[in-house]
């Protein structure tokens, strides 16, 4: 008897092993092929948020490149510098995304091609310690596999980053909304762009903020990106401009993250142009779409305004 259980136990824990060994081969299967249909509609889109940023990893080789967040979306019109610079441009500004983002966008830039200008928007507390914009660096997963110029900065995610992306599905759970929308023709009117460059329209009319930051704690890996941007920029000879544009905000006090920058700068020896208290748009709330952003004809007076400064210098 003693025999036969041992028998029937052997079989038991082997029909779980084979069972194991089954199940695990189904999640691989599905992980496998849902992963492979995410990616390829994923890089089908012809519009969108992830569509240009594609377009700027794979694509853009435009003359002059803007860099930032949404306020670089809606603040920099490419057409106006084309025409004063006689040089293509396009604007690779992503709402959401700040500095970490900006600089691996760089890296898949610079692995294809040097542009000649640089524009980088930079925002207040754009240097501060805050876990959301390594969070938000999700959004550049689906890049991992085949740019690995840019893991080291897509990592800064999280320790686990490159076990969690040996599933193929991993890079695009957070996408599957803007996988749909990127793949249909009712987004498309909203999603419409020139050189990356998108126009807001409202007019804002409530009062003006006021902002007195005091100094806060300084993120060191942040400050590091951005000593990597400049020396990246200008190992290849690319002219950089550090900006911050403008906001319907009294800033008191320089927002910190900004003196930071701006002592950076100086260290390299480029330009920074700072619009934080500019009388031209902080008195003018028309200019604006919200207290964050310059609606059209607020990018139009400032594009303008920040060509004649790179064409005084």
């Amino acid at each position: 008897m003693k025999i036969l259980d041992k028998i029937i136990g052997k079989n038991i824990h082997l029909n779980f092993v084979i069972r194991l060994l089954f199940l695990l081969l189904i999640v691989f299967i599905l992980d496998f092929t849902v992963g492979k249909t995410l990616r390829y509609f994923y890089f089908k889109e012809q519009f969108g948020r992830q569509y240009r940023a594609t377009y700027a990893i794979d694509k853009c080789s435009a003359e002059v490149v803007v860099f930032g967040s949404s306020r670089a979306y809606h603040h920099y019109m490419p057409n106006i510098i084309e025409d004063s610079l006689k040089q293509t441009c396009y604007n690779t500004g992503s709402p959401g995304q700040f500095l970490l983002f900006n600089y691996a966008i760089l890296k898949a830039v610079l692995k294809r091609y040097t542009p000649k200008i640089i524009i980088l928007d930079l925002t207040a507390n754009s240097l501060g310690v805050e876990k959301l914009s390594y969070d938000r660096l999700s959004f550049l997963l689906p890049y991992y596999k085949d740019h690995p110029e840019m893991r080291s900065v897509i990592d800064l995610k999280g320790p686990y980053e490159k076990y969690k992306l040996i599933s193929s599905i991993y890079p695009f759970n957070s996408e599957l909304l803007m996988i749909a929308g990127g793949n249909s023709d009712h987004f498309k009117a909203k999603s419409v762009d020139y050189h990356g460059y998108k126009p807001l329209n409202n007019i804002w009319d409530k009062p003006i903020k006021i902002q007195g930051d005091e100094p806060y704690e300084i993120d060191s890996v942040k400050l590091k990106i951005l000593n990597l941007f400049i020396k990246d920029c200008q190992a290849v000879g690319i002219k950089l401009y550090l900006v911050y544009s403008p906001t319907f905000t009294n800033f008191t006090k320089i927002d910190y993250s900004i003196i930071t920058a701006k002592q950076i700068a100086q260290d390299y020896n480029i330009h920074f142009f700072d619009f934080s208290n500019d009388t031209t748009f902080n008195n003018h709330p028309e200019l604006y779409d919200d207290k964050d952003h310059l609606n059209a004809k607020g990018s139009e007076l400032f594009t303008n305004k920040f060509l004649n400064k790179i064409n005084n210098n």
